[in-house]
């Protein structure tokens, strides 16, 4: 796998409280996104990175059936690791953080995402995204209450309806599959997804050189505002 990597706290927060994983040898990556007060942040998507790599690092994947098995046992692992966390250290009570989580195996992406980080792919017929947000404008949108245009700019539009570290008990944990034939993934936190577009996005992958191209993103999110951290994992298996 090829992979270029950033994270940066960018030009208003004091500390980045996001975390990342990616290695070549595993063909793991993994992206946390943290929230809560002083440290707590910081503390959660460390703990949920720490955990999931740890997880995969001694398995033994021997079949694509085994991985959606894993992949849930790892997040179990770490949602279960960060609720003890809270619940020892008042100072961390309430912590949380989003995840994306990805494996490939046999020219497949098996992923997992919790709350607003996003996984993207690329090929030829441009970027989609392939996950969705467990934002509440996403359950408005649901349930038909909202249009996708008042969605846009909708003042509850960060607000989380699901995140790492906040319940014993997940929503939802499902894995899903997309081949990695002739595709570059990003993995990012919204500090880069709020402050560029899909448009420019696209336009910057285009560029073959990935560590050009996680350069040219990083320094587009910083200069539109940087307003939060910025984090993001772009990788490929193309040669």
């Amino acid at each position: 796998m090829k992979i270029a990597k950033r994270t940066d706290k960018g030009l208003v927060r004091a500390n980045n409280e996001d975390y990342l994983y990616a290695n070549s040898e595993l063909n793991l990556f993994i992206l946390c996104d943290g929230m809560g007060g002083h440290l707590a942040g910081e503390t959660a998507s460390k703990t949920a990175v720490l955990e999931i790599s740890e997880y995969f690092k001694d398995l033994k994947i021997e079949s694509s059936e085994e991985i959606e098995k894993a992949m849930i046992e790892a997040i179990e692992k770490a949602n279960s690791k960060i609720l003890k966390l809270s619940s020892e250290n008042e100072k961390y009570s309430g912590m949380g953080t989003t995840l994306s989580l990805g494996l490939v195996y046999e020219d497949n992406l098996y992923y997992a995402n919790i709350g607003d980080s996003r996984i993207y792919e690329m090929d030829k017929e441009g970027l989609r995204l392939l996950t969705r947000d467990d934002t509440y404008v996403n359950y408005l949108l649901d349930m038909g209450e909202i249009s996708e245009e008042e969605a846009k700019n909708h003042p509850n539009k960060n607000v989380l309806t699901q995140a790492l570290g906040t319940e014993s008990k997940l929503k939802k944990k499902n894995v899903f599959v997309s081949p990695t034939k002739d595709k570059i993934f990003l993995m990012t936190s919204d500090g880069l997804t709020n402050m560029v577009t899909n448009n420019k996005i696209e336009e910057i992958l285009k560029n073959e050189d990935l560590e050009a191209a996680a350069d040219e993103l990083l320094k587009e999110a910083l200069d539109n505002g940087g307003v939060d951290n910025i984090t993001f994992i772009i990788f490929t298996s193309r040669c």
